[in-house]
């Protein structure tokens, strides 16, 4: 389970909305699309937990709608199952 009490110092150049939605992930070279959750999200990027993806690449694609619009994205952290990312324009 995930805490939401955060007492790191915000480093986060835009607000952050708190969700709870699965998303899909697509990693270079891999065909298996990997489920993860969103834990939040804002213009600029989002968090997320991964469980048991390792996630061995620093770009991969993302999709709330099973890739019809997947948004490219970049691992910019990660401290075990959690993740941060940025979306690429």
């Amino acid at each position: 389970m995930v805490s939401a009490e955060w007492k790191g110092i915000e480093r986060r150049r835009t607000t952050r909305k708190t969700v709870d939605q699965t998303v899909l992930l697509s990693l270079p070279g891999d065909v298996i699309v990997t489920p993860c959750r969103m834990l939040n999200l804002s213009v600029l990027g989002a968090g997320i937990q991964l469980r048991d993806t390792p996630l061995l690449s620093t770009e991969f694609l993302l999709s709330f709608d099973d890739f019809r619009m997947p948004f490219k994205c970049c691992l910019v952290w990660r401290q075990g199952d959690l993740a941060g990312l940025e979306f690429v324009y």
